[in-house]
């Protein structure tokens, strides 16, 4: 082992102090900004009482299990398009787990790196193949939050139109898409799989080796359409989820003049930079990425946007309690807590 990996080198001491460095700036960061919108007075407490009715919390909790459980769900797919044998029973568990792990690590998916975790040692001869699955069952939920926005955005365009920082919003959106459309067609092209000119592009690429091993990884999805449909079918039904839980938040919160296609733009731009690794279950930039967007949209300060992302991370650590509960019983990696 080299000396950088020896836990008491003089490099390995600095990788660990830089890394507390970096989590007590991003923990910092979520409390600044969260303190910012407080004073601002946008996230008021209030808010908060107003929409503590046991209808609209009942609701929203089971939108957050639902959304739990269809990514759970894709995710499940997904492993089983990459060969394995497992079940809702002994995924969800890691899900849930992954989703108290959130809140301790940065961005909104931290909890990826440990339910991965959990799943390699359950799995130690598919280390690959699992590590796959996560990377494409995050690279789909992202891809169906894109092309959700950019179809959005077509309906919403005269008042997107109006602003610079909408626009701006709408570029990204538009490039991101494209780059989507771009990353499936090269990962999932045969033509380009069997052509002469990617067996040289890895050749002479540096760590060519390892980039054609997970390009391949990538590829064999082809074999397995079903899964990729389902996956897109259930992002679809997440995004679904998300709108229908801030549809309702700005129900009660007398925003009615709101279109609903207004949502469908906003709220999956909005939940893709909350994921973006800046602080622990995107905790402060979730509600600045909402109070930007749905102000700018409304042309008004609203509280709508990061009351609704608050609400969202509240449910999400209550449902990660649960999480937590499946990680203490947790003995060994053969020993995956299993529902029911």
């Amino acid at each position: 082992m080299s000396a950088s990996l020896n836990p008491g080198s003089p490099q390995h001491t600095k990788a660990r102090v830089t890394t507390h460095l970096q989590n007590v700036f991003k923990f910092a960061l979520a409390v600044a900004l969260i303190y910012w919108l407080y004073r601002a007075g946008v996230l008021d407490p209030k808010t908060f009482v107003q929409l503590a009715t046991p209808g609209l919390i009942l609701f929203c909790l089971a939108c957050v299990f639902a959304l739990i459980f269809i990514n759970n769900y894709r995710w499940l797919k997904l492993l089983q398009g990459q060969g394995f044998e497992t079940t809702v029973r002994r995924t969800l568990p890691l899900s849930l787990i992954g989703m108290f792990f959130n809140f301790a690590m940065p961005g909104g998916v931290g909890g990826d790196v440990v339910k991965g975790y959990y799943i390699l040692q359950e799995h130690p001869k598919q280390k690959f193949a699992a590590a796959v699955s996560i990377f494409m069952d995050r690279i789909m939920g992202f891809f169906v939050m894109i092309a959700t926005a950019f179809f959005a955005l077509l309906f919403n365009w005269d008042i997107v139109s109006k602003s610079n920082e909408l626009k701006s919003v709408a570029l990204a959106v538009t490039l991101l898409f494209l780059g989507f459309l771009v990353f499936f067609f090269l990962s999932l092209s045969k033509l380009l799989q069997q052509s002469d000119l990617s067996r040289l592009l890895f050749e002479k690429l540096p760590g060519g080796g390892k980039i054609r091993h997970v390009y391949e990884a990538l590829h064999s999805y082809r074999r397995s359409p079903g899964a990729l449909a389902i996956a897109v079918l259930l992002s679809a039904g997440t995004q679904l989820v998300l709108v229908g839980f801030t549809y309702a938040i700005g129900k009660q919160m007398g925003e009615d003049t709101i279109p609903l296609s207004a949502y469908f733009f906003l709220v999956p731009v909005g939940t893709v930079i909350q994921a973006l690794p800046i602080s622990p279950a995107g905790i402060g930039v979730g509600q600045a990425a909402f109070y930007f967007l749905f102000s700018h949209y409304l042309g008004r300060e609203s509280a709508l946007g990061p009351t609704s992302a608050t609400a969202m991370q509240l449910l999400s650590f209550a449902w990660g309690l649960v999480g937590a509960f499946f990680y203490l019983r947790r003995k060994k990696p053969s020993e995956t807590p299993q529902l029911g």
